[in-house]
């Protein structure tokens, strides 16, 4: 990979640098906290919106509902719904999560409380085949799966199945002294 844009030849208008035919990012570099001060991604995002954002500010609007996610419930539902995974299925890092479910408002939050546990991401597409998803399935070998109402037919029965759709998982990010005590 070239060190510098002169070297690649980046174009500055798209990032795109003939001499690796590769993509760059025209934002400036963001500055990582070091190996000794490890934290998970989520922490660091988080972080990060601290530093730059408003947290009444709107950070998602669900396309079907038009519902609005402000940065401060971001971070309340995500800690919440980490603590309940954590305390109703035992998920810890190096879990894997096999997340099969449309996009979806909530999807983010999903994500960003599982990555704060540690857990490995394994997602896939509701539309994909039921061979397709076995194999999946069979190649990240995960402890727990995600998925709606719909799909869930399309995952083996030994896969310990949370559905996103049900009511116990719903409360997780409001009521989380009812089900994570």
């Amino acid at each position: 990979m070239a060190g510098t844009n002169s070297e690649c030849l980046m174009d500055p208008n798209s990032g795109f640098c003939s001499l690796t035919k590769s993509y760059h990012s025209l934002r400036p570099n963001v500055a990582l906290p070091p190996p000794s001060q490890p934290l998970s991604i989520t922490q660091f995002i988080f972080s990060r919106l601290h530093s730059t954002t408003s947290f009444d500010s709107t950070f998602l609007i669900g396309a079907a509902t038009g519902n609005r996610l402000s940065y401060s419930d971001l971070v309340f539902q995500t800690k919440s719904l980490a603590l309940c995974l954590r305390k109703q299925y035992s998920l810890s890092k190096g879990d894997v999560a096999f997340i099969l479910c449309p996009h979806s408002f909530r999807f983010p939050i999903l994500s960003l409380a599982l990555l704060s546990l540690g857990v490995i991401i394994s997602p896939a597409m509701p539309g994909d085949s039921i061979s397709n998803i076995n194999r999946l399935v069979d190649l990240s070998n995960p402890t727990i799966a995600f998925t709606n109402s719909g799909p869930s037919h399309k995952l083996p029965s030994h896969l310990p199945t949370v559905l996103l759709d049900s009511p116990e998982y719903l409360s997780f990010f409001t009521q989380m002294t009812q089900y994570c005590r």
